[in-house]
C-alpha cells in the first residue's frame, strides 16, 4: 500500500504544499501517474521554485522513479527549456521595441517571486504577472499556446505589459486623475437635477456607455423602459462592460412602457421638464433651448422641485411617435453630413454637457481649480 507524506515548505514568501507518493519497494506506472496528478493539482509554487524543490520524491531503491523525476525537472510546467527560452527571447525583443528594459523587468519579476520585497512600483503587479504567465503558462493552456505563433503572442504580451505598467505609474502619480473617486466622496457628492430616460434602446453597450456618461455628468437617475437592458436584468453583462461599474453608482428605475415612466415623472417630479432628442420639424437646436434646474441639486436621493429629463429613443426608430406629443420640448443636434443622426451613445453626452454648461457647472469647476495647486 502506498504511503502519503506532506511537506510544508516556506519559499519565495509563500507556503508550499507538496504531496509525494512513496511505496516501500517499488512504484508502478499507474502509481507514478497518480502521484504526478496529485502533485500538480496541489502545487502552489512558482515554476522556478518548483524546479528547485524537484518534487521531493526520491527513493534509494527505484532507479526508474529517479529517471522519471529527472525528466520532470527538464520540463517545468509542461514547457521545455528550449520553448521557454524561445518565448523569453521573443518577448524581450518586442519589449525593447516598446522602450521597456527587458532585463530590468526580468529582475523585477525574479525579485517579486523569490524575495519579500514585493512588486516593483515602476511596473506594478499586473505587468509582472503578465510577464510570468507568458514565460510560465498554466498547464491547461499548453495546447493553445503551442498552436499559436510565438512572435504574434510575444508582440501582444509586450503591448499588454507596456499598457499595464503605464497604468500602474498613472495610478501611482496622485496628480494624474485616472482613478475613480473613493466611496465616501461618491456617497456625499451633490447630483444635478438631470434625469436620462431611455426609450426602448436596443444595444446594451450603448446603455452602458450612457450610464458612464450619466455618472460623469452627476445625473440624478437613469430610467430604462421596455426592451432597454438594465443593470439588474437582461443584458447586464454586456452593459457592465461599457459602464465600468457606473451602472452600480447611478440610481436607476425600469418601467415596462415609456408611458408608465412619463406618468411616474409627472406624478413624482411634476416640476421637471421632459425634453426629447429627435430630428423632427418641430425640433430646435439643442444649444438654443433653456433647461430648467440651474442652482438645484439632488441630495441624499431627494430630488429638487425643478429639473430636466432627457429622453433618448431607439437606435433605429428613435423616440416613439406616440411618446413625442407627451413631451414638453424636442431638441436636435444639427447634422452637416449625409446621415440623419448620431449614435445615441455619441449624442447623449453632447447635450448633457450643454445642459451642465448652461447651469454653470463649468464655472463652478473653474472656481474650485483656482484654489488648488496643480503640477504641470
Amino acid at each position: 500500500m502506498p504511503r502519503f507524506h506532506t511537506f510544508l515548505l516556506l519559499g519565495a514568501g509563500r507556503l508550499i504544499t507538496c504531496l509525494s507518493l512513496f511505496q516501500q519497494n517499488s512504484i508502478g506506472p499507474r502509481s507514478w501517474e497518480r502521484a504526478t496528478s496529485i502533485q500538480r493539482s496541489l502545487l502552489l509554487v512558482s515554476p522556478k521554485t518548483h524546479s528547485q524543490f524537484k518534487y521531493f520524491a526520491t527513493t534509494s531503491s527505484d532507479n526508474e522513479l529517479n529517471d522519471s523525476i529527472k525528466l520532470k525537472e527538464e520540463d517545468d510546467y509542461g514547457l521545455s527549456k528550449t520553448e521557454r527560452e524561445l518565448r523569453e527571447s521573443a518577448l524581450h525583443r518586442y519589449l525593447t521595441i516598446l522602450g521597456i528594459d527587458a532585463e530590468d523587468l526580468r529582475d523585477a519579476v525574479q525579485k517579486a517571486t523569490t524575495t519579500m520585497v514585493g512588486n516593483d512600483p515602476y511596473y506594478g503587479k499586473s505587468a509582472i504577472k503578465a510577464y510570468r504567465t507568458f514565460i510560465y503558462p498554466r498547464p491547461s493552456k499548453l495546447d493553445s499556446i503551442r498552436g499559436e505563433d510565438v512572435e504574434i503572442a510575444a508582440s501582444r504580451c509586450a503591448r499588454q505589459i507596456d499598457f499595464l505598467a503605464k497604468r500602474n505609474r498613472s495610478h501611482q502619480a496622485e496628480w494624474v486623475r485616472h482613478h475613480d473617486q473613493s466611496d465616501e466622496v461618491v456617497k456625499n457628492r451633490k447630483l444635478f437635477p438631470l434625469v436620462v430616460l431611455l426609450d426602448n434602446v436596443r444595444s446594451a453597450f450603448n446603455v452602458g456607455s450612457i450610464f458612464r456618461t450619466a455618472d460623469a455628468c452627476g445625473c440624478s437617475m437613469v430610467i430604462t423602459t421596455g426592451i432597454t437592458p438594465t443593470p439588474f436584468g437582461n443584458g447586464r453583462e454586456k452593459l457592465a462592460k461599457s459602464a465600468l461599474q457606473a451602472d452600480r453608482i447611478v440610481p436607476s428605475k425600469h418601467f415596462i412602457t415609456t408611458k408608465e415612466a412619463i406618468q411616474y415623472l409627472r406624478d413624482e417630479h411634476s416640476g421637471f421638464c421632459l425634453i426629447g432628442m429627435e430630428t423632427t420639424e418641430k425640433s430646435i437646436c439643442y444649444t438654443k433651448e433653456v433647461y430648467p434646474g440651474q442652482g438645484e441639486f439632488t441630495v441624499n436621493g431627494k430630488f429638487p422641485e425643478y429639473g430636466t429629463v432627457l429622453i433618448l429613443g431607439n437606435e433605429v426608430t428613435g423616440v416613439d411617435t406616440e411618446i413625442l406629443p407627451l413631451l414638453d420640448k424636442i431638441v436636435e443636434i444639427p447634422m452637416f453630413g449625409t446621415k440623419n443622426s448620431l449614435n445615441i451613445a455619441a449624442c447623449a453626452p453632447v447635450v448633457m454637457y450643454e445642459i451642465l454648461r448652461q447651469w454653470g457647472a463649468m464655472n463652478e469647476l473653474s472656481d474650485e481649480s483656482e484654489t488648488t495647486d496643480h503640477i504641470y
